[in-house]
């Protein structure tokens, strides 16, 4: 077998492989013996029907899987030949294959840059302070309970108000076009939110159970699904039922309903304070790492692998996909659709890769290493975190997940801990 590589940019390659006549007739053949103990032709018995008559019928269907064959055991070969460590998956390109031959074909494929990084040491980075949460964001926090736990009961006798959820059945349309996955039964909607379609509920405010209406709502021309931006969308709604939101009273019975750990609502109010310092420290923690990222960005500029930003703006979609789940809300139902929202994330995908990929580079360059120690540490945190069993989370995942991210906190503590630091 011969192989050879061909560079075509930093992070494109072509690898071509020649294989051997000797080989591809020892294909073909072992192809043929397989074929004829299974296949079954009209005059002759299992495993008696001609070469010949093989060959007429079933050529082509041989030649495609004797090339998948030689392909799917030489590619792995010539790789290790080249040692070369591929991102995506290969686009093969051949011209057919004889018999009589030797076979050549190329595999296109991306790589990982190869960076070399720069100006990561003593980095000017400024990092919010901390304030402690208080009593305003203590009372809306409290309130974002109350609503969560929050009941609904049927309403009678009175029109859909501002704040009520309505069920209905729901056609919208544009230019033709089904907009929100097209018509939807028993749709379940606050009359006050915006996330369907902007102009939505003063549409049908005032509607009573049994009333359909029909209308248009010219959308935005900075609407978020760009599809449908500055579109005229028509709808018609016909309402079903009504319901209302009680809340429950913030007294030390509701506290006591959320859990056995809160004897009083003082009880609950101190958790709620520590939370929302929690989520402070971890609001300023990110924010900081996209000032860091920036200007790691800003110093190192290399051409990113379109197949690692593809990979990631997927995971994104999937990760919004997830928390609309999470509420009960599916991601067409707000005029969304995958393939759009994966070309809106490639952007912020893209500087995603790009970080993690400076950042691998410089803990291979400062000599970075994660050891079983901080895998284990890792596992127990997220035990903490989540208030599980340390053996059930390291059950549910798998230590390879958690080594690239142990190992870029490490990047970005080491250029921390080089950076000088101001205090916002």
């Amino acid at each position: 077998m011969k192989v050879d590589v061909a560079h075509v940019s930093e992070i494109e390659k072509r690898l071509t492989v020649v294989v051997p006549q000797e080989t591809v007739a020892e294909e073909f053949e072992q192809a043929y013996k397989e074929l004829k103990k299974n296949v079954r032709l009209k005059g002759f018995r299992p495993g008696k029907a001609p070469q010949g008559m093989l060959e007429k019928y079933f050529k082509t269907q041989v030649e495609e899987d004797v090339i998948t064959k030689i392909v799917k055991e030489s590619y792995p070969q010539a790789l290790d030949e080249v040692q070369a460590n591929p991102v995506s998956q290969p686009k093969i390109e051949n011209a057919g294959i004889d018999r009589d031959k030797e076979f050549s074909y190329t595999a296109v494929f991306e790589v990982r840059p190869n960076i070399e990084p720069q100006g990561y040491a003593g980095l000017s980075l400024e990092r919010d302070s901390i304030a402690p949460a208080n009593e305003d964001e203590l009372a809306a926090a409290l309130e974002g309970l109350r609503g969560t736990y929050a009941t609904l009961k049927d309403v009678e006798g009175r029109p859909l108000a501002l704040g009520d959820f309505g069920i209905y059945d729901l056609d919208a349309t544009c230019e033709g076009k089904p907009y929100g996955g097209g018509p939807q039964k028993d749709f379940f909607l606050e009359t006050a939110d915006a996330s369907y379609l902007p102009g939505f509920a003063a549409q049908v405010e005032g509607m009573q159970p049994g009333e359909q209406r029909e209308f248009s709502l010219q959308l935005p021309d900075d609407f978020a699904n760009k599809e449908f931006a500055g579109k005229k969308v028509e709808v018609t709604a016909a309402l079903k039922s009504i319901k209302e939101r009680v809340l429950p009273a913030l007294d030390d019975e509701f506290a006591r309903d959320l859990s056995p750990k809160y004897t009083s609502l003082d009880d609950l109010k101190k958790a709620l304070a520590e939370d929302l310092d929690s989520r402070k420290r971890s609001q300023a923690e990110h924010g900081f790492k996209e000032k860091l990222y920036d200007a790691l960005i800003e110093k190192n500029s290399f051409e990113v692998p379109r197949s690692l930003v593809d990979m990631q703006a997927r995971n994104m979609v999937m990760e919004t996909r997830q928390m609309l789940a999470q509420q009960g809300i599916k991601l067409e139902s707000l005029g969304q659709n995958p393939e759009t929202l994966i070309e809106r994330y490639r952007g912020p995908a893209e500087r995603q890769v790009k970080a993690a990929l400076i950042l691998d580079a410089i803990a291979q360059k400062e000599g970075l290493t994660v050891e079983d120690g901080d895998v284990e540490k890792k596992y127990e945190e997220i035990a903490a975190q989540y208030g599980q069993d340390v053996a059930a989370v390291k059950a549910a995942i798998d230590p390879a997940v958690l080594r690239p991210q142990i190992l870029e906190k490490k990047a970005i503590d080491f250029i921390t801990a080089k950076a000088t630091l101001t205090e916002k």
